[in-house]
């Protein structure tokens, strides 16, 4: 198994000390306040930085970033590849029956000039992407806008951009657009996924020839659950890209649904029924980073089976599409069902390892191997007496939940667990402890 602790004061420190030693290692400084200096953008950046504000003073609109950009609300790119730059932002205005706006400016020796404005079909913006989907070399504006309060309305809209003019070429209503190849062909493709809780669930593959044509629709999907509350695109087994949906039951159950595309006609290969079901919301993704996504469920350890289905520290057991009609075991984790830690089994320890059918959640877990009974590993939560009568005897503290000290101790590395450098790995992860 490898251990991976994570502890979010550790950076914080680590920065501390390194300042430290960096001053601790030069020539005194007599006087700090002589040294400080105002940061200075480089003068291309300044010069786009004043022409933003001074169009949006004018036109009296507040700078927007949208919800899918870390840290970003400018983005500058030669759209129409002419070889002259231009740059997009988006902008809100107060007291307008149009309150979402975007603006391109352009690149004119050492100025920005201000080229055009357009609205946006909404309240809030949700996404921005620059890509090429129609196929002729230049960057399209993918925007996705949603309404704000009015939950589930969201709007995609894809604009073409050249010589100045910009241009409405695809607008759809969408619960998530995708923007992959699902055919295969070497020209993008823009799915997009539309949901509306009792009514319909649809998904739609469109294609740039000349206009945007659908490739295929799938209309048939059951719409009788709550929500999804993930879905991603990518490899769904070796050389095949498909789209991984999982979908809320209610508040805590789900299933997962897979799609793939095959001689350009949409194909549910894993679908959302007991296949796929759990009783808890596991997220689909590459968990072992082999390039495929894997399907999360939910699998009682060895010897629980007939247990209080409450009870029960279940395993988070991750399995492929094997490219057929079925799913095969990829790896095995335990995962806190309040999301606090993790422990991950290596490959020659997977379904080798089960939980002590004494163990109670939440007071104390006994990792132990199946054919021998040995104890590998233990988590125990523990007052703060209980703790400080602990703490020494070989218990290591993963961290704090309210009032209890959360510790564990075991083997829980082996040997043959190690990096490129030879080290050996952690097994235990913490996550979204309060220190």
């Amino acid at each position: 198994m490898k251990l991976n602790m994570r502890m979010r004061l550790l950076g914080g420190i680590a920065a501390a000390a390194l300042s430290l030693f960096a001053l601790s290692g030069c020539t005194f400084i007599s006087d700090p306040v002589s040294q400080m200096r105002v940061p200075q953008l480089p003068a291309d950046k300044a010069s786009l930085m004043a022409a933003i504000n001074s169009s949006l003073k004018a036109l009296d609109g507040t700078l927007t970033r949208p919800a899918n950009a870390d840290n970003s609300s400018i983005f500058t790119e030669d759209l129409d590849r002419d070889g002259v730059m231009e740059t997009l932002v988006f902008y809100q205005t107060k007291n307008e029956a149009v309150v979402m706006h975007g603006m391109i400016l352009e690149k004119q020796g050492d100025t920005w000039v201000k080229k055009l404005t357009f609205d946006g079909d909404g309240t809030m913006l949700d996404s921005v992407e620059l890509r090429d989907v129609t196929g002729d070399g230049k960057l399209n504006i993918v925007t996705g806008y949603s309404r704000g309060e009015e939950k589930g309305v969201k709007g995609m809209v894809v604009y073409s951009y050249s010589g100045g003019v910009l241009e409405e070429i695809l607008t759809k209503p969408y619960t998530k657009y995708i923007i992959d190849d699902l055919n295969e062909d070497g020209i993008a493709d823009i799915t997009v996924v539309y949901f509306k809780r009792n009514e319909f669930a649809t998904i739609t593959t469109y294609q740039y020839n000349d206009s945007f044509k659908v490739l295929d629709e799938l209309d048939d999907l059951d719409p009788y659950f709550n929500s999804y509350y993930n879905i991603v695109s990518g490899k769904v087994a070796a050389n095949k890209e498909g789209i991984v949906l999982d979908s809320a039951v209610d508040s805590r159950s789900a299933y997962t649904t897979v799609v793939v595309m095959e001689n350009n006609k949409l194909r549910v290969v894993v679908p959302g029924d007991a296949s796929t079901f759990k009783d808890r919301k596991i997220v689909s993704e590459d968990i072992d980073l082999d390039g495929i996504i894997e399907i999360g469920m939910l699998v009682p350890p060895k010897g629980w089976e007939y247990f209080d289905p409450e009870t029960i520290p279940y395993f988070n057991s991750y399995y492929k599409w094997d490219g057929k009609n079925g799913l095969t075991f990829s790896t095995q984790l335990y995962n806190d069902p309040l999301d606090r830690f993790t422990i991950n089994f290596a490959p020659e320890w997977q379904e080798r390892v089960t939980v002590d059918t004494k163990s109670v959640q939440n007071k104390s877990l006994k990792f132990i191997m199946t054919d021998t009974g040995e104890t590998v590993a233990e988590v125990t939560f523990f007052s703060p007496a209980e703790w400080d009568n602990v703490k020494n005897t070989g218990w290591k503290l993963l961290g704090r939940d309210l009032d209890k000290m959360i510790g564990y101790r075991g083997e829980l590395e082996q040997s043959t667990i190690g990096g490129e450098d030879g080290r050996i790995k952690s097994s235990i992860e913490r996550k979204g402890i309060d220190e």
